[in-house]
Formats: structure tokens, sequence, C-alpha cells
């Protein structure tokens, strides 16, 4: 195989929740396979200082303040990313958001809806907006990012465990739907890495330990270890890939 077709040179990629976490690391992966980066957080200011490291990479990287909460910003977001960086041939949805409780009885419908709006209805708004260009130009590549908590279930986090799974399935919608127009769609689903996101369930040793245990490969790894799956989905390598699920847990779902 010509390993030439992991390369993202040429090609423009969206990232969202791009500020920090796992998202700031498959920015800087994207740009490090060559990609053009427009950099998207609700954090404007995060977003920026991601762009920046990812322009000293030698590739365009710009960034956009987005809540993707809001249509008006999506369509905004995406608009001014074709128009000023490149059309884009990769949307990495990535922002999200988890339960504020730790019970399902005590979870609000206010929590609930927070949730799936984040973790769902931003990413479809997002892949809506995008595939209607992408189609216009014979297809593109769409990667959502999901959890292993979208395929077991896990007690006290209702609403996450419950969007998470629900994005994992609107991806092989999409990847049905849009197939007709080379629009690629996957999931990937990350284990227990590493962020400001999931540092609580590190530092409490109950937790860690238990998280450690499940995890044959160890709980707890580098945002990095996520870039790889992300960049192989993106590219060439993976041009016969669709509607898939890209488990990188450590083998936490493999018991």
């Amino acid at each position: 195989m010509d390993l030439s077709a992991f390369s993202l040179a040429g090609r423009t990629a969206l990232i969202t929740g791009a500020g920090r976490g796992i998202g700031r690391a498959l920015a800087l992966g994207l740009a490090g396979a060559g990609a053009a980066v427009v950099v998207t957080d609700v954090e404007e200011g995060a977003a920026a200082r991601v762009a920046e490291a990812a322009a000293t990479l030698g590739v365009t990287a710009r960034a956009q303040a987005l809540d993707v909460t809001r249509p008006e910003a999506i369509e905004r977001v995406v608009a001014w990313s074709e128009r000023e960086v490149g059309p884009l041939d990769v949307l990495v949805n990535n922002a999200g958001v988890r339960d504020e409780t730790a019970d399902a009885l005590a979870t609000t419908v206010e929590d609930w809806d927070r949730v799936f709006a984040v973790n769902v209805r931003g990413p479809f708004l997002l892949s809506q907006a995008v595939a209607r260009r992408m189609a216009a130009r014979g297809g593109g590549s769409i990667v959502n990012i999901a959890s292993q908590l979208g395929l077991v279930g896990m007690a006290g986090r209702p609403a996450y465990t419950a969007s998470k799974a629900a994005l994992i399935n609107l991806s092989r919608t999409l990847a049905l739907e849009w197939a007709p127009q080379r629009i690629r769609v996957n999931a990937v689903a990350p284990g227990p890495i590493l962020t400001a996101f999931t540092e609580w369930l590190h530092r409490d040793p109950a937790t860690n330990a238990r998280y450690q245990a499940a995890t044959p490969l160890g709980a707890f790894q580098d945002p990095n270890e996520i870039v790889g799956a992300v960049v192989y989905l993106a590219s060439a390598a993976s041009a016969f890939v669709t509607g898939s699920v890209l488990v990188v847990d450590g083998g936490y779902t493999a018991r």
C-alpha cells in the first residue's frame, strides 16, 4: 500500500471543541498530516492558541469561536471556513459535554437537553451544513468522536452514555444516506483518555483503580492516542470505510 494515502496535504479540516484535550490533539495531528485546519471552540482564545501551534507545522490554521448549540453560528462558521480557508474535505465533530448530575433519578430535563444539544444535535447540524457542500464537490469525510460509553453502559451518566450511543447510530445512518454522494461518515469511540474532562476521575483513587482494572492497556492515556484513528478515517487510506465505529479504548469494551 502507498503510505501517501494517509497524507492530508491539500485538504481542509474543521474540528470542533478543539481548544483543549482530544480536540487539540486532533487539530494538531491533522495539521501534522498536512491538512489546513479550522480550529473551533466555544472559547475563542483557546481555539486561537491551538491554531497558532498548528500554523507552526507549516499549514494554514485559523480559529473561530463556535457554540455548536446555535444553528446560526454553525452556518456562519462553515460558510466562513469555506470562504477564508478552503472547501471543507474533513469535519471532525469532537465537542462534547457530560451530565452535571451523577444519578438518573436526579437528572433534570434541562441537563438532559443540554447534553443532547451539544453531543448529538450539534454534530448533526454541522454534518448537515458541511455535507451539503461536500455533496456538490463529490464527497468528503465526517468523523464523529463518540465514546466507548456509547457502546456500554455506565451508572451515573445517563445523558452522556445515551447521547454517545445516539451519535454512533447517527453516524451509521448518515453513512448510508450519503454514500451515493461519496461522503463517508464514521465514528471513533475513545476509552479513558486523560483530559480536563476526565481529570476528576483520574484523581479519585477508587475510580482510577476501577478504570485501570477495566482497561487492559491502562486507562487515562494521552489524547494523542486518538490521532491516528482520526487521520486514517479522514484520509484516502480509508476510502472504502464508512458507517464504522473505530474503538480506541485500550480493550475496555473487549471484556
